[in-house]
């Protein structure tokens, strides 16, 4: 216990053990027990009958530090990247793990290797087991702030103990879900990590289903995605009341054009978890651009003006919104908020194509292409073409990205506002290349071939 303010952190405090433990993502009996065996920094205010207990936010965040790898800031700094477009780009991806890297993934999704699995207690060191506990109730929290102190105490706990296969699986969630929270990550190197620290958990222990379900997103991009449905079917029967394996396993769905069933299982994870950010934004996502669009308005704004989840993949939607109601004074007054940088400007142009002549909605088109060329993400280059009408020029895009195997958010292909482009041989063609025309002929068709039999992959689906 420390007896003195320090100037530096006087701006704000923490009064009583329930917020002290609250910023500590622990129990008040826990935050107690850290200040009289680790020398937790709390003060006490002495009274004429009692004394009240506070901390210092600041002193609490470097004590944790103490324990972990790197301070809250560093975590940041180190996520952080240049250029609005290519940001934009990770964080609407949020969920997904787009990465394929030469981490032996090919040997799990082939064969698991006999691995003995870890045994109980999950570590015999007791520091790393109070690492991964306080990292696990700071990650429950929700939140960048928590989301980043729980990697510090999951990565300080597989340090004390590389073989602590349950913190290596916890530190894979940790890295998969913290762009969902923040724009101040760089979501390949976050999901990189996430990844690898999957793959260490599950070849000390195999029987672990939530690292699983990030091999379900590598099969994906391999375009192996019957094999994908597998291993998060597998993941759900083996964890049915984990919320976190439920939402990335409607991801899969959504990205494979099984909308509905994608909302079943978001619904289900808000039934699990009522109230998590990610499962609504899931949610208010896939209603807006694919299903009811003034039901997905309202969980925008909901989550918006009352969660105060204002994060830049709500802000892009809600400049749909506004955009394909025409409500062009809204739109210009909501562009002032836009949180991409660089990437701004092509909104801004789009807002004014929109409301220009036929010769500057094909300028708009050349700028775009020009921009994906530079480097901007296909998924928003093929959303900003709606404004210009050029069909082609996002099947063009959409032909690029699956030359390359990099293509991001397939599911926007899927979006009813550009149905034209599946009236197309081509984009058969494209799906095809994918793996997806596989997949559909395996498990029936997509949910849009209800509403377009006459979409050229619906009537090659049907013969």
């Amino acid at each position: 216990m420390t007896n003195a303010d320090p100037s530096s952190d006087t701006a704000s405090r923490l009064v009583g053990w329930k917020r002290i433990a609250v910023h500590l993502g622990c129990s008040e009996r826990t935050a107690r027990r850290w200040e009289a065996e680790e020398n937790l920094p709390v003060h006490r205010q002495v009274h004429e009958a009692k004394s009240t207990v506070y901390a210092f936010p600041g002193e609490l965040d470097r004590w944790i530090a103490s324990r972990g790898t790197g301070t809250p800031a560093e975590e940041a700094d180190s996520h952080k990247r240049e250029g609005g477009g290519s940001r934009l780009a990770l964080i609407i991806a949020a969920i997904v793990i787009i990465i394929l890297l030469a981490v032996n993934i090919s040997g799990y999704l082939s064969g698991r290797e006999e691995v003995e699995p870890a045994g109980a207690p999950l570590s015999e060191d007791a520091l790393a087991l109070d690492l991964y506990e306080r990292g696990m109730a700071l990650w429950e929290q929700r939140g960048a702030d928590a989301n980043r102190r729980a990697i510090q105490n999951f990565r300080a706990a597989v340090e004390r103990d590389p073989d602590f296969a349950e913190a290596w699986a916890a530190l894979a969630s940790a890295y998969g879900t913290l762009p969902t929270y923040t724009d101040e990550v760089d979501l390949e190197e976050s999901l990189d990590q996430a990844l690898l620290a999957a793959d260490r958990a599950l070849r000390l222990d195999p029987e672990l289903v939530q690292p699983r379900t990030l091999m379900g997103e590598i099969a994906e991009r391999r375009g192996e995605w019957q094999l994908a449905r597998e291993i998060f079917e597998d993941a759900m029967a083996s964890d049915p009341d984990n919320a976190t394996i439920t939402l990335w396993a409607a991801g899969h769905f959504r990205e494979a054009g099984y909308l509905n069933r994608s909302l079943e299982l978001t619904d289900h994870a808000l039934e699990l978890e009522p109230g998590a950010p990610p499962a609504l934004n899931e949610r208010a996502m896939t209603h807006f651009f694919f299903g009811d669009a003034a039901r997905g308005e309202e969980e925008l704004n909901f989550l918006w003006n009352e969660l105060g989840f204002d994060t830049p993949i709500i802000w892009y939607a809600k400049w749909f919104a506004y955009l394909r109601r025409g409500d062009f004074a809204a739109l210009e007054d909501w562009q002032s908020q836009c949180p991409f940088a660089s990437g701004c400007e092509l909104f801004m142009l789009g807002a004014a194509a929109a409301q220009g002549s036929d010769e500057d909605r094909a300028a708009f088109s050349e700028r775009l292409l020009g921009a994906y060329e530079a480097g901007a993400p296909a998924f928003m280059v093929v959303s900003l073409m709606q404004v210009t009408g050029n069909m082609e020029a996002i099947l063009d895009v959409a032909d690029t990205e699956t030359d390359a195997q990099r293509f991001v958010n397939i599911v926007v292909l899927f979006d009813p506002v550009i149905a034209e482009i599946r009236r197309s041989p081509r984009f058969t063609q494209i799906i095809d290349r994918v793996g997806l025309l596989t997949y559909w002929q395996e498990t029936g068709p997509p949910d849009f071939c209800a509403d377009e039999p006459d979409a050229h992959v619906c009537q090659q689906l049907g013969r």
